[in-house]
């Protein structure tokens, strides 16, 4: 666990506009976790999502994963400095689990990390970059996630981008009778959020389109939709009064000639970079909203889910504990399996003078110290695992004593 690390940029530390651009596409993601595996790194993992941009790895210096990522992500240096959080080790680890219980979401408890963690993970896989180390870590968090999830209430009320934003449209607008809302966009948010408009915003005319029709035309027909080719956008848009836009491009899906100049028309751009274009923004009859100011909004709902975020942290310590265990198992696994053989060569070595001298029972011999080593073995096992001050010392002075008795046994 020591060589893992991390570079996170969230919103913590990096507002909407910043985090532009940091956004990667998927092909660059898959770039880079293929450049740095070349250059011997393991365990690479991108994870991207509307508030956070973070790589994980494991043996490569920090200075390499930089610089590769700076090839990739074009901002200067002191936005670079200023936006960017290191972490290494056990820290690196725990933020991984803290990010898979939705507590680093900007929305806490929100309930599309867990599919998006599954993704990024996914991708490192399909790659083939070696992944001893993150396949566990990335399960264990994802079974914090789960218990979080399960056993607290801090999933309730609008914890997503896409609940949010339909959350926000029935606050704005309390009649959603006959009301044209179109969806542009069907990649995982959006079809999220054509789940949420089917359940919380029926009585709407609702309208999807994407620009591969075939899945614009399986979702109409899934929750009762119209379909509308990608050719048909500009006038589709022009007949809206919502617009919700979740496109995963990285430039501008809707221009500022696509929208009238004197149309009412809300816009929700849940897209990472931004697909609208701002200047949409400053027409007199037009309300933009980007991915921070939808998020603004659940975060007023967080109240009632403010007192379950201490069981929440107590979950991820607990889970977390547990996969510490056994990163110190793996630890002292080869150690402990050196200790055994030596004693075992030492028996052998004391029954075969026994055995010259006198008649024994050797099955008996070897069974009863076969339990004697494991017994032996069970308390180092034990006291490096919960007593040790320093484990590494400790297995340092172990491996001395039995390299030094190796010819002398």
């Amino acid at each position: 666990m020591s060589r893992f690390e991390a570079i996170s940029i969230a919103f913590h530390k990096a507002n909407f506009e910043t985090r532009e651009k940091f956004s990667l596409s998927e092909p660059d993601q898959s770039s880079i976790i293929s450049t740095l595996t070349k250059a011997g790194a393991r365990d690479v993992m991108i994870l991207a999502t509307c508030n956070r941009v973070e790589c994980y790895w494991t043996y490569l210096a920090k200075k390499e994963v930089e610089s590769t990522l700076r090839e990739f992500i074009d901002v200067k240096q002191n936005v670079w400095k200023s936006s960017c959080r290191h972490m290494s080790g056990p820290a690196a680890a725990k933020h991984l689990f803290r990010v898979a219980c939705a507590l680093e979401s900007q929305i806490v408890g929100d309930t599309e990390i867990t599919g998006q963690l599954k993704v990024a993970f996914r991708r490192t896989q399909q790659l083939g970059t070696p992944i001893p180390f993150l396949d566990r870590v990335v399960s264990s968090a994802l079974k914090a996630g789960k218990r979080v999830k399960a056993e607290t209430g801090i999933s309730s009320g609008a914890t997503s981008v896409a609940f949010s934003a339909i959350h926000y449209l029935r606050s704005e607008l309390s009649n959603l009778e006959a009301v044209n809302v179109v969806l542009f966009g069907l990649g995982k948010l959006g079809r999220n959020t054509c789940k949420n408009l089917a359940k919380h915003a029926r009585s709407a005319s609702i309208t999807v389109i994407n620009r591969d029709e075939s899945k614009s035309d399986s979702a109409a027909a899934e929750h009762g939709f119209r379909s509308r080719s990608i050719d048909s956008l500009e006038a589709t848009v022009r007949g809206a009064r919502v617009l919700i836009v979740a496109t995963g491009a990285q430039g501008y899906t809707v221009p500022r000639e696509m929208v009238g100049e004197q149309q009412e028309l809300l816009i929700l751009d849940m897209s990472m970079p931004r697909n609208v274009d701002p200047e949409v923004g400053h027409l007199p009859g037009v309300t933009l909203l980007n991915v921070d100011e939808i998020s603004a909004y659940a975060k007023q709902q967080l109240a009632a889910r403010r007192d379950h975020i201490p069981q929440a942290n107590a979950i991820v310590e607990e889970e977390f504990t547990s996969f510490d265990t056994w990163v110190q198992t793996q630890k002292v696994a080869p150690l402990l399996g050196m200790v055994a053989q030596n004693l075992k060569r030492y028996r052998d070595i004391e029954l075969s003078r026994m055995q010259s001298e006198k008649d024994i029972e050797t099955d008996s011999v070897v069974h009863l110290t076969d339990r004697l080593i494991q017994k032996v073995t069970n308390q180092v096992a034990s006291y490096l695992r919960n007593q040790s001050g320093s484990v590494e010392d400790d297995m340092d002075v172990l491996q001395r004593v039995f390299d030094s008795q190796n010819g002398t046994a």
